[in-house]
């Protein structure tokens, strides 16, 4: 698993290495959420989370400039609608930016732990970092360097394994570095000057079936087996 220079291929292994094989009900699933997308003229079944805050973040507004922080595939950045002006998918693997650039998303390559990320203060409406935070050794680093890239009132959305859920099991991914939960969530963000908006378990499968119902069911139904984090902030 290791590339040219010695460090671990994350990108072009993670699948083969930690994703489970998806069951029937799993695979059933998936392919509902595509016809949910196809219906709304978008080609992936990934694109519900970011629909989800835009919908409820950013109403009718236009010209946004999305990143995705630790983006791996781009999976997040899958909702391609003309609201979104720019989508910037930044990792310190390029395994996928070929076919990043390709899906009219802007690879930027970068290690999120090495000095200011290469991008501009005060230029990104929102930014997203699922799962990743958990994998980097200096969060306040990061934490500062997310309020700098937001605009002011610039959305953060943030998951992380909650390690009360998941105890010593958190470790089972050797390149996790720092494990979390509610209370130093909270206090990360809201010392680097971000407002918390949404701080609530939250289960990545969940998430996405809630879509299919109203918001008030959406939200409860995050209640249910909730193993991660997930964390909302604005930029004050």
């Amino acid at each position: 698993m290791a590339d040219q220079n010695g460090g671990m291929s994350y990108a072009k292994n993670y699948e083969r290495c930690c994703l489970e094989s998806t069951n029937a009900f799993q695979r059933a699933f998936i392919g509902l959420m595509t016809r949910k997308a196809a219906e709304l003229g978008q080609s992936s079944h990934k694109i519900w989370s970011l629909k989800w805050l835009l919908d409820t973040y950013f109403e009718g507004r236009s010209g946004l400039r999305v990143l995705d922080c630790g983006a791996w595939n781009g999976w997040f950045l899958s909702y391609d609608v003309p609201a979104i002006a720019q989508r910037v998918a930044l990792d310190f693997d390029a395994y996928y930016a070929e076919d990043l650039n390709r899906s009219g998303i802007d690879f930027v390559l970068a290690d999120m732990e090495k000095g200011a990320l290469p991008l501009a203060g005060d230029s990104i409406d929102l930014l997203a970092m699922t799962s990743t935070l958990e994998h980097l050794s200096c969060p306040e680093h990061v934490a500062r360097e997310i309020r700098r890239m937001l605009k002011p009132g610039g959305i953060a959305f943030i998951t992380v394994p909650n390690i009360l859920k998941y105890g010593f099991h958190f470790w089972d991914d050797v390149t996790h570095k720092r494990p979390f939960n509610e209370t130093s969530l909270r206090f990360l963000f809201e010392t680097h000057g971000l407002e918390t908006l949404e701080l609530c378990p939250y289960n990545h499968n969940l998430f996405i079936a809630g879509n299919l119902f109203p918001r008030r069911v959406h939200r409860f139904m995050m209640k249910f087996r909730g193993k991660a984090l997930m964390y909302v902030g604005r930029k004050t």
